[in-house]
Order: C-alpha cells, then sequence, then structure tokens
C-alpha cells in the first residue's frame, strides 16, 4: 500500500497513488491505450485478451455450477466494448461523458447494470451497456460483480480514499490524475497517452509525415512562383 497524498487538486485520493514505479505506469498506460483503439472483431478480442489478460475491467464471477471467475469470454465481448466506448467519450472530453457519469462506471464505483439491471432509468442513460449485459446473463444467468473498489472518507484530510481492485481500475484512475495524457493523434485518428504536454502527434512517425506534407506543401507554392521567377530572368538574359 502506497502512502495516501494529498492535492489541491483532487478531491479523492489513492491507496494506490501517483508514486508508483515508472515501468509500472507505462504497462497499465500501454494496455489502457491498446484497450482505447480496441477494434470489434473477435480476434481483436482475443488478441488484446492473449495480450492483457489481467486488464479486465471488473470482477466478474459465476456461482452455478460451481464459483469460478469469468474473465474473456466472448458473450462478454460486448460489455467490453461498452466500457471501451465510455472510455473514449472520456478521453475525448464528451459532455455525453460527464452527464451519464461514465467515469464511475469505469473506476468500478456504479454497477447497477449488473446489480439493478431492470431499472429503466439506468437502461436509458447506458443503454449500450445495460444490454450488452442482458446478453451475457442469458448466457451465464448466475454471473455477478464480486469484489468491488472501496472509497472510504479520510479524517484529517476532508477527502477521500480510492481502492482500485484490478489494473485496469488502476490505469484508469491513473490517466484521471494525469488526464492532460488523453490525446488524440491529428493525423491518424489514434487514442494515445502523450509522453510531454506539448505532444501532438502519437509517433514520430506520424509527426515526421506531417512535416514532410507541410514542406511539400510549401514547395509547390513557394517553389511555382520561384520557378516562374527564374524562367523570367533566363529570358532576359538571352534577350
Amino acid at each position: 500500500m502506497g502512502k495516501l497524498k494529498q492535492t489541491k487538486e483532487a478531491t479523492v485520493l489513492a491507496f494506490w497513488p501517483n508514486r508508483q514505479a515508472p515501468e509500472t505506469k507505462e504497462l497499465l498506460f500501454a494496455g489502457l491505450e491498446e484497450f482505447v483503439n480496441l477494434g470489434n472483431s473477435d480476434q481483436d478480442f482475443r488478441t488484446f485478451a492473449d495480450k492483457y489478460p489481467n486488464l479486465w475491467p471488473f470482477e466478474t464471477q459465476e456461482s452455478e455450477p460451481q464459483p469460478r471467475a469469468l474473465r474473456w469470454i466472448t458473450p462478454a465481448r460486448p460489455v467490453l466494448l461498452a466500457f471501451r466506448d465510455y472510455l473514449r467519450k472520456i478521453w475525448i472530453s464528451d459532455p455525453e461523458a460527464h452527464e451519464r457519469a461514465y467515469l464511475r462506471v469505469l473506476l468500478g464505483l456504479d454497477v447497477r447494470f449488473a446489480d439493478q439491471p431492470e431499472i429503466q432509468f439506468w437502461s436509458f442513460q447506458r443503454r449500450e451497456l445495460h444490454e450488452a449485459w442482458d446478453l451475457l446473463r442469458k448466457v451465464h444467468p448466475e454471473i455477478f460483480i464480486g469484489v468491488r473498489p472501496v472509497v472510504n472518507p479520510v479524517w484529517g484530510l476532508a477527502s477521500f480514499s480510492y481502492a482500485p481492485e484490478n489494473d485496469f481500475q488502476r490505469a484508469v484512475y491513473q490517466l484521471f490524475l494525469e488526464n492532460w495524457r488523453a490525446k488524440v493523434c491529428p493525423r491518424c485518428s489514434k487514442y494515445f497517452i502523450a509522453q510531454k504536454a506539448a505532444q501532438i502527434y502519437c509517433s514520430t512517425k506520424c509527426g515526421g509525415g506531417v512535416k514532410r506534407e507541410r514542406s511539400l506543401e510549401w514547395w509547390r507554392r513557394e517553389g511555382a512562383a520561384r520557378r516562374r521567377t527564374a524562367k523570367k530572368l533566363s529570358r532576359r538574359k538571352k534577350i
């Protein structure tokens, strides 16, 4: 457990604070970046599962026929994609993400889609997730979300502590603390986690490509004018 860290910006602290080893943070960010860019196909789902088996968003379990954890099963893919779409909305600061509290879902603080799937308000607010979970329950009727993160008031700090229960929640919370990192590449439209605040493009390839295009555009525009001028001078010399 890390030590509590008080900040001026946040009102929620974490027992897994912004002091973890850099390599741990980078691994979590790398997984979250691939998650937000995840494709829709079953192959994309399987490839991601093989690469990041511990980056499952919530602790799904099944009580019958025997107690067991359920992860990376094909019927759960629509639920995972709903989480991906919510993360994308948060990533670009879409007003809908704030209005419908998608961050609460991603952090595991709101699991009404599993506990109270019959509530109509819930269905209206987050219909995609509600319907995806309903489909999953038809295949696994006894599925439920087990262990959950805890938020506790911290006496003396006038704040709260947040204790994530899995790597996905840790990654989302870390990005919440450093939300300036969440960007979208203007060249390839990839969601990426910036290393520096001034970073615009997801890679040197995209950044270099834009630079080359601008240089080519400049040369086409300015070069044509220079060539015309050179031709005129050449004609004058011949006269």
